[in-house]
């Protein structure tokens, strides 16, 4: 029992870390420990040894997609929609079924492409505050080969630096008053987006081509998602039936009462308690205590001190060593397919990426 408690335990330290990152980007974290709640409550009933969490590539995919405040918030509501539908109607097994495995590993590899650009992006922003950041983090990496360790490494050395800096009256540039008055551009859209509260209803926005499409990428890296790491947390686990539908359902009704009061896509995610001797205790233990961490707004009060840009090395670690040796020899399956899924992925979003995959899929199987 204990060691089961000390695995949830310690995935609350990834799952507070990779919140920073929920509000760095104006999301509210209070949100999310409503979905959290969900997720203790639904991993209680389908016996799931897969949780639901704060994830940089869902978060990265959904601000990828949208730049407006409202429309982002939207972009997460929708995503959700589809998962619920196919979890609650025992449907998700039977469409994965249908997906060609090299194009879900391509799509997967692609947005850690885009994880990798937007930690590059951080880096030519802030240079000695980003670059700190990856440095930190792949040496954290290339010693541990934890991530919670990587992104705890990342963030500290980071926001030590931007300390620094800020304490001296220098930041990097002498750009003091640009960095001025960017926090108070940032601070603008925080009171509009952050806020824990349920988003207001504009039609127009929830349904621009920009939302619809951002929903879909979204959704497309979850039904990806949760294939590859429900599997893996079930083999882990002993064996067990994975509970694809189960997780399904799980990251969606979360997904949707996150977003519907402001917060960021919770996804599923390879997680320690797996391994743990009660492994569905474990699981349902975590995701009780983010809940309670998120809501009494313990993650807020410690985003305010760290900067985005702190985050670098976690991206770019998670994007690079972690995501894409992953990711490839599934997409090598078909290279053809796999590389075209990769590829789009990488170059516009994850649900252009799945239908460019699955068309060559279509006209190879044509052609054959």
């Amino acid at each position: 029992m204990l060691e089961s408690i000390i695995a949830a335990v310690g995935m609350c330290a990834d799952g507070v870390s990779e919140g920073l990152y929920a509000v760095r980007h104006r999301f509210s974290a209070r949100a999310a420990g409503i979905g959290y709640a969900i997720g203790a409550l639904i991993a209680w009933l389908y016996k799931s040894v897969t949780p639901i969490t704060f994830t940089v590539e869902s978060i990265t995919v959904a601000t990828h997609s949208a730049k407006k405040p409202p429309q982002i918030l939207y972009i997460v509501a929708l995503s959700a929609i589809p998962s619920i539908v196919l979890g609650a109607f025992g449907l998700y097994s039977k469409l994965v079924s249908m997906l060609d495995r090299a194009v879900i590993g391509g799509v997967i590899a692609g947005v850690g492409i885009i994880l990798t650009r937007v930690g590059f992006n951080y880096v030519r922003e802030r240079k000695w505050v980003a670059g700190t950041s990856t440095l930190a983090g792949l040496v954290a990496y290339a010693v541990t080969d934890d991530l919670v360790v990587v992104i705890v490494a990342s963030v500290l050395s980071g926001t030590a630096v931007d300390w620094i800096a800020f304490r001296r009256g220098q930041d990097e540039g002498g750009e003091q008053e640009e960095k001025k008055s960017s926090n108070e551009d940032e601070k603008d859209e925080e009171k509009e987006q952050s806020k824990f509260g349920l988003i207001p209803p504009k039609w127009k926005e929830m349904f621009s081509w920009p939302v619809i499409i951002g929903a879909f990428s979204v959704f497309s890296l979850r039904t990806g998602a949760i294939v590859s790491y429900a599997t893996v947390n079930a083999q882990i686990a002993g064996g067990r039936d994975p509970r694809l539908d189960g997780a399904t359902l799980m990251a969606g009704l979360g997904t949707l009462a996150s977003g519907l009061f402001g917060g960021p896509p919770i996804e599923t995610t390879p997680a320690p308690m797996a391994a743990a001797p009660q492994p569905v205790f474990s699981t349902v233990l975590f995701m009780a205590l983010m809940a309670a961490i998120t809501l009494l707004g313990l993650v807020k009060r410690v985003g305010r001190y760290i900067p985005l840009q702190a985050i670098a090395g976690f991206l770019i670690v998670l994007g690079i060593p972690v995501i894409m040796p992953e990711q490839m020899p599934s997409a090598a399956q078909s290279p053809l397919a796999g590389g075209t899924a990769l590829a789009v992925t990488a170059l516009t979003n994850p649900f252009y990426g799945l239908l460019a995959g699955e068309a060559v899929v279509l006209i190879q199987g044509f052609l054959r």
